[in-house]
């Protein structure tokens, strides 16, 4: 067991210097708000990455937890049970506001909020599937290493260039680094390149932040192509029977336009925080949420969306948090010859489908390649055409945004990189650097992952190597 206790006094010196300097600044309420965003996050952050990606505890706490939660760590105590749980609180009296992420073997990490007990969550049925046996055919139907035969001299050495920028660093700044951990490039479906940071190697799941909205979209497509719903029928949730909700359709949430009031924010008490570190049942909370606009005219980013889907996919389903799981294993994951992935699961059960997939990196990689494909594997439909193409269309209410997944041309993307990308590029974008960018009339496919603190530069490395490859290979 890791603890942190530092002396009460040297916390006091520590916790006054940091409140003043606030104070000062006209910004002590913001702190207090920060505080149940700051322990939930930390929680969870070193909880996932230290137990399900098996990562070294001290190097996610101190160097990718701590900058992104300041000024929390100078008030903070950390209880770090491997294997079995993180406690994160602060020691202020009134506002310690502490959140536990508990970790169960096959489902990863859960934060236990305000009102849930860790005993009712763990107490909840669940059964894992048998892991997939490794095959050494070739990616991607099996784990053969990367091929770039066939490829030029020049080609080989723009990938490990690219590759090297990716992976430098430009400071020794902990609170500015890019913290990259995985670039992997497929091409003709085949995987040509394959690095990882030092470390760090192939079988450790990575949590995709906001990629798993695009993963939220593909098991939406599996569940539309098996005719357990229908994109343009209402989403059909019970707690909006009889109210102007119930005429949402699949297609206004899946584009991120249902009309619902939300702000995407990361600090404090915003809605994605508030939803994330403190509600039990994430998707009947952002359900909840008031109607402001006609479905399907205003494009409004909500990781709560995704949740929404999720909790109604499950109901689909049976109701079960095994359902739910069962399915996207066994008719998305499986076939794909996708291991060890989950999606984290909130308190009530229900997979959190706008914020936490935890895969391995060479298998977002296999989810970017059946888009490109078309929802199409080795004959197979996995996704039928016409709910693939509708995914990756441009939303009536944002042509840069498709079904949970990112499309060219968002003026997200720097605007000089935007105009080397072609017009049918495709992203699942995450929080931190995550990103799975495709460009089918190429038959490329790249992903990116890491924990960047430095977001401008990463795009412009992710991006720029995009438009290399688009262009040289």
């Amino acid at each position: 067991m890791h603890t942190n206790r530092v002396t009460h006094r040297r916390a006091s010196q520590l916790a006054l210097a940091c409140l003043s300097a606030l104070a000062v600044q006209g910004a002590q309420a913001n702190l207090i708000d920060d505080i149940p965003a700051g322990t939930g996050y930390a929680a969870l952050e070193i909880c996932t990455r230290s137990m399900q990606s098996q990562d070294d505890y001290l190097r996610v706490r101190w160097y990718y937890t701590v900058p992104v939660v300041q000024p929390l760590p100078a008030i903070w105590m950390v209880d770090y049970l491997p294997g079995i749980k993180v406690n994160v609180r602060s020691w202020v009296p009134l506002i310690s506001n502490p959140r536990t992420a508990i970790y169960r073997k096959g489902l990863g990490c859960t934060i236990v909020p305000p009102g849930t007990t860790e005993a009712a969550v763990r107490a909840q049925p669940f059964k894992a599937v048998d892991t997939l046996p490794a095959s050494n055919q070739a990616w991607p139907t099996g784990e053969g290493a990367a091929d770039g035969s066939g490829l030029s001299a020049s080609q080989i050495a723009l990938l490990k260039s690219r590759g090297d920028q990716i992976f430098s660093e430009s400071t020794t700044q902990v609170s500015q680094k890019k913290n990259a951990l995985a670039f992997l490039v497929a091409y003709k479906g085949r995987l040509i390149h394959e690095r990882y940071a030092k470390d760090y190697n192939r079988e450790q799941p990575q949590l995709g932040w906001s990629m798993s909205k695009s993963l939220t979209a593909l098991i939406a497509g599996t569940m539309a192509t098996d005719g357990r719903m229908n994109l343009d029928s209402p989403v059909g949730l019970p707690q909006w029977a009889g109210s102007a909700k119930a005429a949402i359709t699949w297609k206004q949430l899946l584009n991120m336009a249902p009309g619902l009031t939300w702000t995407e924010g990361y600090t404090g008490s915003g809605d994605t925080t508030d939803m994330l570190f403190s509600q039990a049942d994430e998707g009947s909370w952002a359900a909840d949420h008031t109607l402001t606009s006609t479905p399907g005219t205003v494009f409004n980013y909500s990781t709560g969306t995704p949740n929404i889907a999720m909790l109604r996919m499950k109901q689909l389903l049976g109701g079960s948090h095994q359902a739910i799981y069962n399915y996207y294993q066994q008719r998305l994951l499986a076939p794909l010859g996708i291991r060890n992935a989950i999606i984290e699961p909130d308190a009530s059960g229900t997979p959190v489908g706008g914020a936490r997939g935890v895969l391995r990196p060479i298998d977002w990689l296999r989810l970017g390649q059946l888009v490109s494909q078309g929802g199409q594997w080795r004959g197979q439909t996995v996704i039928n055409a016409d709910t693939m193409k509708f995914l990756v269309a441009p939303s009536p209410a944002n042509a840069g945004y498709g079904g949970f997944i990112w499309r060219q041309p968002t003026d997200e993307i720097p605007s000089d990189l935007a105009a080397r990308l072609p017009a049918d590029t495709v992203i699942f974008w995450g929080h931190l650097g995550q990103f799975t960018v495709i460009v089918p009339s190429k038959q490329l496919v790249m992903v990116r992952m890491g924990v960047s603190l430095d977001m401008d530069t990463t795009k412009r490395d992710v991006f720029g190597t995009v438009a290399d490859l688009v262009e040289q290979l």
